[in-house]
């Protein structure tokens, strides 16, 4: 029998190491979000300071290693599309850069 999305997910986000950190400032990512909504934001989120940023998407996306530009537009474009956003958490100790996409409305 497979596995509900919902299950394959619950999964997951026990294994990600960011997922804790995300949701212990997850009003404040909303907040930033939503301070800049109608410009479609990418939200920087850097560890382990907890700094939160706001960015214009086309800035954040062209600071990106060419091999993760087109990709990241592409999401970026679905995820505006489909009333999500795109979290970005860099983990500066651990060199580490990972994108998330939340629904608007979704708390992890």
């Amino acid at each position: 029998m497979a596995k509900s999305k919902a299950t394959k997910r619950k999964r997951a986000q026990r294994k990600d190491p960011y997922w804790d950190a995300i949701a212990e400032v997850w009003p404040h990512i909303l907040t930033a979000y939503n301070d800049f909504k109608d410009k479609k934001p990418v939200i920087g989120f850097e560890l382990p300071r907890k700094v939160i940023y706001a960015f214009p998407a086309a800035d954040y996306i062209n600071d990106l290693t060419d091999r993760t530009k087109e990709k990241t537009r592409e999401i970026h474009r679905q995820a505006a599309a489909a009333g999500k956003f795109l979290v970005f958490v860099r983990d500066t100790k651990k060199k580490v850069l990972r994108s998330y996409v939340f629904p608007v409305a979704e708390q992890p």
